[in-house]
């Protein structure tokens, strides 16, 4: 694996370019190729899907079992499986469209939406092991964030805190987790271990892409909203065909932007890596390319 060593600094200016670069390659991406809004579909179904399954199938069992005690157990012990089974499912498609975006990324190419599918089941271990941490340390962080609602000052103020700070210092030290996983087969300790240290060439380039992505989706989501309020005047035909239209419309809008935002992660892998934008950025004139690419050196 290639890293940057030494080279001259970069201002904060110059990553918030590249990292607006970034964002834009992930639009024009997906707009080009909209298949890659599929795998974050099929991610939102199965998880949905399983979740309701586990929670229904267990909270069943434990009622059978325990009666009425039995079936708070039941559903307490479905609460934690889905959670660890969602979990699992993210991990596994956000790796099929990561690995399916660095293809069009890297090679220009036009992969089939099994490519994806197919590179996330060579690393299904990894996955599952990953998919069962980053459950875990969720679970931990939902339980700090449910501090926030105490009627103790100090434990509300302590959970706003510790939550922001537990959320901040996952999302650094995990950034390349996955990509390392699904594009290198590297194990999960090893990647967690070399995540923040290829996070430290990228980190200003992935804020900015990361909080351009969101701050797009939701201007696009308002204006679905906007456009939709006057229907609600048009009476009980009116209402229903504006809720239809707004839930679409959001819908599209959360798949769309989900998938720009794994585009964007290949891409700042690839960048973090080599210093140079994705062939596919630099073709569409995208180009975010350090000037001096050569001050890569191996990470091993």
């Amino acid at each position: 694996m290639m890293m940057r060593e030494g080279g001259p600094k970069v201002g904060f200016i110059e990553r918030i370019r590249r990292g607006w670069g970034v964002t834009k390659l992930g639009m024009h991406v997906v707009r080009a190729d909209p298949e890659l809004m599929a795998y974050m579909l099929f991610s939102g179904i199965l998880s949905i899907i399983a979740a309701i399954v586990l929670l229904t199938t267990t909270g069943g069992l434990g009622y059978l079992i325990g009666g009425e005690e039995g079936s708070e157990g039941g559903a307490y012990v479905g609460a934690f499986l889905s959670y660890m089974v969602v979990a699992i499912i993210t991990v596994f498609w956000n790796a099929a469209i990561i690995a399916s975006a660095h293809e069009r990324l890297t090679a220009g190419t036009n992969p089939s939406f099994s490519y994806g599918i197919k590179q996330a089941m060579k690393c299904l271990p990894q996955i599952v092991i990953w998919g069962l941490i980053s459950g875990t340390v969720g679970l931990v962080i939902t339980a700090l964030q449910s501090m926030q609602q105490s009627d103790n000052p100090v434990v509300s103020i302590f959970g706003h805190i510790a939550s922001f700070i537990a959320q901040v210092a996952w999302w650094i030290t995990t950034f390349f987790v996955v990509p390392m996983i699904v594009l290198d087969n590297i194990g999960v300790g090893e990647s967690m271990s070399k995540s923040p240290e290829l996070f430290k060439q990228a980190w200003g380039e992935g804020v900015v892409s990361t909080t351009g992505t969101g701050i797009i989706n939701f201007l696009v989501i308002l204006l679905i909203v906007i456009i939709c309020l006057p229907l609600f005047a048009l009476g009980e035909i009116g209402f229903g065909l504006g809720i239809l239209v707004m839930s679409v419309g959001i819908v599209v809008s959360v798949l769309f932007f989900s998938a720009c935002e794994a585009v964007n992660r290949a891409s700042l892998y690839y960048f973090a890596k080599t210093g140079e934008s994705p062939p596919l950025a630099q073709k569409y004139g995208f180009d975010f390319s350090l000037v001096d690419s050569q001050t890569y050196a191996r990470l091993d």
